[in-house]
């Protein structure tokens, strides 16, 4: 879940720049990683590094990776520690203040993983993407092409992330998201449909930025997600999260 689909609308500046750099990247430490509302490191610290390629239009791609926490704690006796994330797909800007891409976006989880009775798939997820913004404004969706995180019969899942930012004077800025997720299927062996896990989340940020490359950004996250579900060793992944984030860009 690469945290790049954060906190910002997209602006229409430089990446529409022909002189464009063909590579950047950045580096992340988080009190807490959250990504689609849910706490991927269990309330624990984060760190993702990334690096894209081709930072204008055109084809263009990705690398992330980050630790997490959830995927041991839920399949007893792994161990599970790191998220990686590849992406490729094509990007324009077109009437001045509009851009879309379009994608392709593998999650894969490696590590040791024990097995579970009864058996259960691991995460590992693919999914296709759709984004449009204008100006400040951004939409993206994106559509499961596998299974959705190891969850049985749940092809066809789907994640809608709407966002906003404005900025404040040279150095700050602040933004606001709203997400809806959306579980396809039934799980075989249980018979429950797994839209039981279907939630709205939200986030509000402010950041502040101590240079051209370099930005601190505190946020608040929480979703309508059930609990009883979303609770793992006594912590609400969805729950309230109040959260900061150091963002090194090169």
């Amino acid at each position: 879940m690469t945290l790049t689909m954060m906190f910002t609308g997209a602006s229409s500046a430089s990446v529409q720049d022909a002189e464009a750099p063909l590579f950047g990247g950045n580096v992340q430490f988080m009190t807490n990683y959250v990504a689609i509302g849910l706490s991927q490191s269990v309330g624990q610290p984060g760190v993702e590094a990334e690096l894209d390629y081709n930072l204008g239009d055109g084809w263009y791609g990705g690398l992330s990776g980050n630790n997490t926490n959830w995927v041991s704690q839920l399949y007893p006796g792994s161990n599970v520690s790191l998220e990686l994330n590849g992406w490729a797909g094509y990007r324009l800007h077109f009437a001045g203040d509009w851009s879309w891409k379009a994608g392709v976006l593998r999650l894969q989880f490696p590590g040791d993983y024990a097995r579970q009775t009864p058996p259960v798939a691991e995460p590992n997820s693919t999914e296709a993407y759709g984004y449009l913004s204008w100006r400040r404004l951004s939409a993206k969706l994106s559509w499961m092409i596998t299974d959705s995180f190891g969850k049985a019969d749940s092809r066809g899942s789907w994640y809608l992330d709407l966002g906003a930012s404005q900025p404040l004077g040279s150095h700050w800025k602040t933004a606001e998201h709203l997400g809806r997720k959306h579980d396809a299927g039934t799980n075989p062996v249980t018979g429950l449909r797994n839209d039981r896990a279907d939630f709205t989340d939200y986030k509000l940020a402010i950041t502040y930025n101590f240079a051209e490359d370099i930005s601190l950004t505190l946020a608040h996250t929480w979703t309508n997600g059930n609990p009883a579900i979303f609770t793992l060793n006594g912590y609400d992944l969805g729950g309230h999260h109040t959260w900061m984030l150091l963002e090194k860009d090169f």
